[in-house]
């Protein structure tokens, strides 16, 4: 391969968003597709398992959300804002490092939120429409979703190179150093800025198109 052609692949799409990182995120691509089809299959599941599921349990999923309602509409937004982002990197970095100790934990990550969005989902369209579920879920979703199956899919790859240094090949510590950079440097923002959506531009949409 010519260096031309070397630069061109190093600074494609990964590249323009990785940076430096790329190559490490090119490497995650099996794991992040894992992650992917493990979350859209159980996505569908807890959709259409939205009946069968009693208001009971998704009510006890519901319990972990504060209520600000008491607030003033701007220190409620605030409130919100900081508990959607420490909730979802915590849960992403906790479940990323559980890597460290086998790929199931990242990958059950997925799973799980797959099916609690699906499940969520189920209840908002019968009481609200589909329609107003995917404009409140869309526009930071496309962020936030994508950003979490990559942090999973990070765990995962701590997971296998721990199967590697049974086998005696690879190194534990340096894939734990290329992991946590990726999260402190692309994930935590990522996450930032799909709660900045969610909070602002989300509501605004709702609002736009008559749902609100």
């Amino acid at each position: 391969m010519m260096a031309d052609e070397r630069r061109v692949h190093r600074d494609g799409l990964l590249g323009l968003v990785f940076g430096r990182q790329a190559n490490y995120v090119r490497r995650l691509v099996p794991l992040y597709i894992l992650c992917l089809m493990g979350f859209f299959f159980s996505l569908v599941v807890g959709y259409e398992m939205g009946g069968d599921i009693s208001t009971s349990v998704r009510e006890e999923l519901m319990e972990g959300l504060p209520d600000f309602r008491d607030f003033d509409i701007t220190i409620a937004l605030l409130m919100y804002f900081l508990f959607i982002v420490f909730n979802n990197v915590a849960k992403s970095f906790l479940f990323m490092v559980l890597g460290i100790i086998g790929s199931f934990p990242p990958l059950y990550f997925s799973i799980m939120n797959g099916f609690i969005l699906g499940n969520v989902s189920y209840a908002v369209a019968l009481e609200r429409s589909l329609p107003f579920t995917v404009a409140a879920l869309l526009p930071h979703g496309i962020i936030e979703v994508p950003t979490i199956l990559l942090s999973s899919a990070a765990g995962m790859g701590l997971g296998y190179q721990l199967i590697n240094r049974f086998r005696g090949r690879g190194g534990l510590g340096v894939e734990f150093s290329m992991a946590l950079r990726l999260f402190v440097t692309r994930i935590i923002p990522l996450l930032f800025l799909a709660a900045v959506v969610e909070v602002t531009l989300t509501p605004l949409l709702v609002v736009f198109l008559g749902f609100a």
